[in-house]
C-alpha cells in the first residue's frame, strides 16, 4: 500500500469514526482499540483485511468503498432509504449530546427524542400528502438548538 493509499483509507476510517458517532463508539461496536483506530486514521498503519471489515459492518459501509474507495459508499439496508436517514439522524443527535455541554440529557435519550420528532415531521409532511422538506426539518433543529443555547446561558 502507497503512502497515498494509506492516508485515503485512513480518511475513510476516519469518516467511519464519524458515521458511529465517535472513534470511541466504533471501537466499541468492532472490538478494535480506540488507540488502533487512531493509527489507521492517521495512516500510520495499515489494518488487517478482518479490522476493514468489522469496521465496514459496524458503519453500514461497503467493504468496497472503505478499502478502494470505489463504489457506493454506504450499504443500502433492506428497508430503504428511509431506515438509513434515521441511523444517520440518531447518530448526529448522540454525538451532539455527548459533546454539548448545553444538552442536558443522556444521550441515548436525546438521540430518541430527536428521531421522534424527525418521525413527527416526516409522518406529519406524508399526511398532508407531501414529500419529506428537509428544508422544514433544518428549520425545527435550528429552533430547538437555540432553544438549548437559551436555556443553558
Amino acid at each position: 500500500m502507497t503512502e497515498n493509499d494509506a492516508k485515503l483509507l485512513g480518511q475513510r476510517i476516519s469518516l467511519c469514526e464519524k458515521i458511529a458517532g465517535s472513534r470511541i463508539a466504533l471501537a466499541e461496536r468492532t472490538g478494535i482499540s480506540a488507540r488502533t483506530l487512531e493509527n489507521y486514521s492517521h495512516g500510520r498503519n495499515d489494518p488487517k483485511a478482518s479490522a476493514c471489515v468489522a469496521i465496514a459492518h459496524a458503519t453500514d459501509v461497503s467493504v468496497e468503498w472503505l478499502l478502494t474507495g470505489q463504489g457506493t459508499p454506504v450499504n443500502e439496508p433492506a428497508t430503504g432509504g428511509e431506515e438509513l436517514d434515521r441511523k444517520i439522524i440518531f447518530n448526529i443527535a448522540y454525538f451532539l449530546a455527548s459533546k454539548s455541554k448545553a444538552v442536558k440529557a443522556d444521550p441515548d435519550e436525546f438521540a430518541d427524542l430527536f428521531l421522534s420528532l424527525f418521525d413527527y415531521c416526516r409522518e406529519k409532511q406524508q399526511a398532508d400528502g407531501k414529500s419529506f422538506d428537509v428544508e422544514a426539518f433544518e428549520n425545527v433543529v435550528e429552533f430547538a438548538s437555540k432553544q438549548f443555547h437559551r436555556r443553558s446561558g
